[in-house]
């Protein structure tokens, strides 16, 4: 596996090693790296079977959501950042287990945005 997860002989994943629990927002998990120094990012595998888990940005501002299946692998993620040189609320499916290149913009009433508005902390459309 990867140096964003560790592969478990029972066949799951491990994702404490490099985060840990700081909140829930919406029964969601918000992740935090432990190395306070770390980048902000997310792990690429759940150790629970169909759970989500959130990232904040330091000033506290929404950065990203990654939901997996029931397989522990991700569905889609969905980021707040600069792509193609510009800032906007993104998402980004994982057909056949790949991270897509080519994410979608999404804005308030579309569906995924109304499901999780209560998470985009800080976020500017």
């Amino acid at each position: 596996m990867g140096s964003r997860g560790s592969f478990l002989e029972s066949g799951g994943f491990s994702v404490p090693a490099k985060w840990h629990t700081v909140d829930y927002v919406d029964g969601i998990k918000v992740l935090a790296p432990k190395d306070p120094k770390a980048s902000v990012s997310l792990p690429e595998r759940a150790n629970t079977p169909g759970t989500a888990y959130v990232a904040y940005g330091k000033d506290g501002v929404f950065k990203q959501l990654i939901v997996f299946d029931i397989n522990r692998m991700p569905t889609y993620e969905i980021d707040y950042g600069t792509h193609n040189h510009e800032k906007s609320l993104h998402v980004h499916d994982y057909p056949g287990g790949e991270r897509s290149k080519n994410p979608t913009k999404i804005y308030p009433g579309d569906a995924l945005y109304e499901k999780y508005k209560r998470i985009f902390k800080g976020v500017s459309i």
